[in-house]
C-alpha cells in the first residue's frame, strides 16, 4: 500500500521529527556571515540542521512505504510500554482504484503463524535472510575462536553486529532467553571472556555463577553482554556499536545505584563493576591513557579487609582477587603503588602448605606482587632490608609451592634468548597465573634493588656484578614463551605484557625485538587485550619505528 502527501519539512528533518530549520544571513563581522536560525520554513533550498550536521537536503513529495517483516528479530520487537490501538471488528480493504470496490480477499493468516517453541539455536544463532539484521555468523562454530597453540589464526570467522535498528530487551527480560543474538554474547562470555577473572578460582564463579544471578539483576546482564560484545569487536569484525548499547543500559542503573551506601554489600553490582573496569582496560592500550572510570569502584571494594577470606572460595572472593589483579596492572601500567592494603592477607598466607589448594597458592603469588609494588614505586623510602625480607619470600614459595604447579612439559632446558621462546605448559590456568605473578615480582625485585647506586657510572657495574646472566631478560624472555605456550589463558599473556612492558628496553638485538614484538600481537589477535600503543612505545625506544 502507497499513499502520497505533500511535504513542507525536509525529508532528514522530517524521519528524524525535528522542526525544519532555514538559514537566514543576518549580519556580517570579519567578512563571513552570522546565520541566524528560524523555524518552520523549509522551503529554502538547504535547511539550518542540514546545514550543520552536512546532511543531503532533500524535499517534495515523498512516497511512504511498508515493507513485510521477515522473521522474529530486533526490529520486529516492541518495546514492553508499547500503547496497541484497539483494532474495529471488522476491516474492509479497498481497491486503490478510487471507486470503491472492496477486495477482501487476503489471507490474513499469512505470517501469523506462531513461532515454533524452544529455539534451539545452541551455539550458533540464526543465518540471517539479505533483508533482516545480521546477526553474528558462526559458521564454524565456537571453535573457530579455540585459543589452543595449533590454531590457525588466518581462518578466524567474520562477525556482524546489528547496530542498525537494534534494541535492546527490555529490562523485566524473560528467562530462557529469545533473543539469539544475547544467547550468543552469553556464552562467549561464559566460554571466553569469563577466564579473565576465573583464572585462580577452581570454581569458576564468573562462568558459572554470575550468569545465573545476570537473570534477577538487569545491570550485571548488560555488563556481561557490553563486555563481551567488546571483546568479539576486537578479535573479529563483530559491531563494535553492540558493546556501546549495553554499556550504556548498563551505567543507566549502575550509577544511580552507587548512591546507595549499602551498594559494597551487594556481590551482583560489585561483580558489574568489576566487569566495565576489564571494558575500561580493552579501550586503553596497555602503556598509553585510561581514565580508570571504573577502577574507583573496584579500589573501593579492595581497599578494605578482605571479604571473609578463607581456604573455601567465594563469588566475593572471586570479585577481590579480579579486583586486585586489576589494580595491579593499573599501578604497574603507571608506575605507581597499588592503593590496597595487603596487612590482613599475610595471616591468611604465612600458613600455607603443600596440601592447601592451587587457587591459593596463586592468589599468594599476587599479593606477593602487590607487596613487591608497594616496596617499588610507594612513597616510603625503600630499604634493604625489607628488599631482602621480599627476596626472601618470593624464594620461600617457589621451593615451598605443591608440585602440582610444575609445568607438564617442558620443550627445552637450555632456551638462548633471540632463538626460540620456551615452551612450558601448566595444567591449569592458575599454575600458569601463580608463576607469572612470582616471576613479575622477582623482576622488579631486580629492577628495584636498593643496594644498587642510583646515578653513577658505578651503577652499570654492580648491576652487572648482581645480575651477571642477565636475569631479568631471562626471567622477561621466559615468561612470553609461557604466555605462549598457555595462550589458552588470557590474564597469562597480559602479564608477560606487563613484563615487556617494563623491561622491554634492554632487548637490543633486531631478531629478539621482532619475536617481542609477536607476542604482542599474538596477545591482541588472540584476545583483543591492546598493545598497538606498547608496540609503538617499544619500537621508538628501539629506534625501529621508521622501518616499519
Amino acid at each position: 500500500m502507497t499513499t502520497t502527501k505533500e511535504i513542507k519539512s525536509c525529508d532528514p528533518c522530517r524521519l528524524l521529527h525535528h522542526k525544519c530549520e532555514r538559514p537566514q544571513l543576518h549580519s556580517f563581522r570579519a567578512h563571513r556571515p552570522i546565520l541566524t536560525i528560524l523555524e518552520g520554513d523549509g522551503n529554502l533550498p538547504q535547511c539550518g540542521r542540514c546545514t550543520r550536521t552536512g546532511r543531503n537536503c532533500v524535499r517534495g513529495q515523498r512516497q511512504t512505504r511498508f515493507r513485510q517483516a521477515r522473521g522474529r528479530g530486533p526490529r520486529t520487537r516492541f518495546p514492553g510500554n508499547q500503547v496497541w490501538v484497539k483494532p474495529p471488528p471488522r476491516v474492509d480493504f479497498v481497491l486503490e482504484s478510487g471507486n470503491g470496490e472492496l477486495d477482501n480477499t487476503v489471507d490474513l493468516s499469512i505470517g501469523t503463524q506462531p513461532l515454533a517453541d524452544g529455539l534451539g539455536f545452541g551455539d550458533n544463532p540464526p543465518t540471517p535472510s539479505p533483508d533482516t539484521p545480521k546477526f553474528p555468523s558462526t559458521a564454524h562454530g565456537f571453535d573457530t575462536l579455540n585459543h589452543n597453540n595449533n590454531t590457525d589464526e588466518s581462518q578466524s570467522p567474520v562477525y556482524y553486529g546489528i547496530a542498525e535498528g537494534h534494541e535492546l530487551s527490555p529490562k523485566q527480560r524473560s528467562w530462557p532467553l529469545r533473543d539469539p543474538e544475547e544467547a550468543f554474547l552469553l556464552k562467549h562470555f561464559v566460554d571466553r571472556t569469563s577466564s579473565f577473572f576465573d583464572c585462580t578460582d577452581y570454581q569458576r564463579h564468573f562462568a558459572v555463577h554470575i550468569p545465573n544471578r545476570a537473570r534477577y539483576c538487569d545491570t550485571l546482564f548488560n555488563a556481561i553482554m557490553a563486555l563481551s560484545a567488546r571483546q568479539l569487536s576486537c578479535t573479529t569484525s563483530y559491531d563494535a556499536f553492540v558493546s556501546a548499547q549495553y554499556y550504556q543500559a548498563c551505567l543507566e542503573t549502575l550509577i544511580p545505584a552507587l548512591n546507595d551506601q549499602e551498594v559494597t554489600m551487594d556481590d551482583d553490582l560489585l561483580a558489574a563493576t568489576v566487569i566495565l573496569r576489564l571494558l575500561e582496560e580493552f579501550d586503553v592500550p596497555l602503556a598509553g591513557s585510561d581514565l580508570r572510570g571504573h577502577s574507583f569502584g573496584t579500589r573501593a571494594f579492595i581497599q578494605g579487609p578482605p571479604p571473609s577470606m578463607t581456604r573455601t572460595p567465594s563469588l566475593r572472593q572471586a570479585v577481590y582477587w579480579s579486583g586486585l589483579r586489576q589494580e595491579i596492572y593499573n599501578a604497574l601500567s603507571l608506575q605507581q603503588a597499588p592503593d590496597v592494603d595487603l596487612s590482613s592477607l599475610h595471616s591468611l598466607f604465612t600458613a600455607l602448605g603443600p596440601d592447601d589448594g592451587d587457587c591459593l597458592w596463586a592468589n599468594q603469588a599476587i599479593a606477593h606482587c602487590a607487596d613487591v609494588l608497594l616496596f617499588s614505586f610507594g612513597t616510603n623510602p625503600r630499604s634493604t632490608a625489607v628488599h631482602t625480607d621480599l627476596q626472601e619470600q618470593n624464594q620461600h614459595w617457589s621451593d615451598s609451592r605443591p608440585p602440582s604447579f610444575d609445568p607438564y612439559f617442558i620443550g627445552s632446558d637450555n632456551v638462548e634468548i633471540g632463538a626460540t621462546f620456551a615452551d612450558v605448559r601448566y595444567s591449569s590456568p592458575w599454575h600458569a597465573i601463580g608463576y607469572q605473578y612470582h616471576e613479575l615480582a622477582k623482576i622488579l625485585l631486580f629492577v628495584h634493588d636498593p643496594g644498587l647506586p642510583t646515578v653513577g657510572p658505578l651503577r652499570r657495574r654492580l648491576a652487572k656484578e648482581a645480575d651477571p646472566k642477565y636475569q631479568i631478560r631471562k626471567s622477561v624472555w621466559t615468561m612470553c614463551g609461557v604466555a605462549l605456550s598457555n595462550s589458552s589463558v588470557p590474564p597469562a599473556m597480559v602479564v608477560g605484557c606487563m613484563a615487556l612492558h617494563l623491561c622491554g628496553d634492554r632487548f637490543t638485538e633486531m631478531v629478539e625485538q621482532e619475536m617481542l614484538i609477536q607476542v604482542l600481537s599474538r596477545t591482541e589477535r588472540l584476545h583483543g587485550w591492546p598493545t598497538h600503543a606498547l608496540q609503538r612505545q617499544l619500537k621508538e625506544t628501539w629506534g625501529t619505528l621508521e622501518s616499519d
